[in-house]
């Protein structure tokens, strides 16, 4: 199975904060973990998830913070996230911010997915982990989780110049003994052992304003990153179009991976041969993609679980319990008071 990738930006970061804020040696850190030094210095080359995780325990080892991941995004600098951190100080609202990360995401990390939701006044920020790659952060979220929502705090702080207070923070791994370090950074209510990973915002943020905006040279960094995304989504070519279709054929009854086929213009085993090459299955994403959208519909409390259930191709609503307790652990009504809830 192929492995996630990782940008050299967030492990130079790691890094760099290890020995700055704690007198970590960066260089004996990373002779540790095999990584050659220079390779900091090429923050476009990017690693796997192997040696990036590795980094992350070692890190946390030498400097004794078991909050690494929450106290690095605290401290996040938009000047170390690359091209990335470039189209989002020139973005002109934070919704265009969020869109922009959300669309850029695998420039920095092939091991999870941001996207978010407007629901009841609500913005649903997730980041979801990615399972039809090997990736070290279905083993170990902690770090990498706690790291990406308080940058995103300390983002938006400096981008539109008002502190973003979340109304609730979801974590799907479990509670830890201590929960003190993540209400003190996130000032709310911290929900662990979660369907997903979730911060949930105000929706009115969506209209701040961005500080920096510059639309000319958005478009000159855009462009850039559009060019960075083609390179790296090439590997990936067949899992993306293959869920796109999927999610577009699913309409109450299952799309065979015949009719998938018909639609890309390939042959069957062609499409098999590729998406193996890609470490996954047609059988792996249409799961992926199901559960992706009832994801989706249960945000919704006036759409009746018995139709969400008819529409992503289950026999009967009682199937799709079954299947919505096995991606989750929760049952979709559960699911779906808790999301209201927060």
């Amino acid at each position: 199975m192929k492995e996630a990738t990782f940008s050299v930006y967030i492990t130079r970061s790691i890094v760099q904060y290890a020995a700055v804020k704690y007198g970590v040696d960066a260089d004996s850190l990373c002779a540790t973990v095999g990584i050659d030094p220079e390779l900091l210095k090429l923050p476009d080359q990017r690693i796997t998830g192997t040696l990036h995780s590795a980094v992350w325990r070692e890190a946390v080892k030498r400097t004794g913070d078991k909050h690494l991941g929450l106290h690095l995004g605290k401290a996040f600098n938009l000047a170390t996230f690359g091209i990335v951190g470039y189209v989002l100080v020139n973005c002109s609202t934070f919704e265009e911010v969020l869109k922009k990360l959300s669309r850029y995401t695998h420039l920095f990390s092939q091991g999870a997915y941001i996207h978010f939701t407007v629901s009841q006044g609500l913005v649903l920020c997730d980041c979801d982990i990615v399972n039809h790659l090997q990736n070290y952060l279905l083993e170990e979220p902690q770090y990498a989780i706690e790291s990406t929502f308080a940058s995103l705090l300390t983002a938006t702080t400096v981008l539109t110049g008002k502190p973003l207070r979340p109304h609730a923070v979801w974590f799907q791994y479990p509670r830890p003994v201590d929960c003190s370090e993540y209400e003190r950074i996130f000032q709310t209510g911290i929900h662990f052992s979660m369907p997903t990973n979730r911060i949930i915002f105000a929706a009115n943020c969506l209209n701040w304003s961005i500080l920096s905006a510059n639309a000319n040279l958005l478009t000159v960094f855009e462009q850039h990153a559009e060019a960075m995304l083609h390179t790296v989504n090439q590997a990936d070519n067949y899992t993306r179009k293959v869920v796109q279709a999927i999610a577009q054929q699913l309409t109450g009854e299952l799309p065979s991976i015949e009719a998938i086929a018909h639609s890309l213009a390939i042959s069957v085993r062609q499409l098999q041969r590729e998406l193996q090459a890609e470490g996954t299955s047609y059988q792996q994403l249409l799961d992926e993609t199901r559960k992706e959208l009832a994801l989706k519909h249960l945000q919704n409390p006036h759409t009746p679980i018995h139709d969400i259930a008819f529409v992503l191709g289950f026999s009967e609503p009682s199937a799709f319990h079954r299947a919505f307790k096995r991606w989750t652990g929760q049952t979709p009504r559960n699911y779906r008071f808790l999301s209201a809830e927060c």
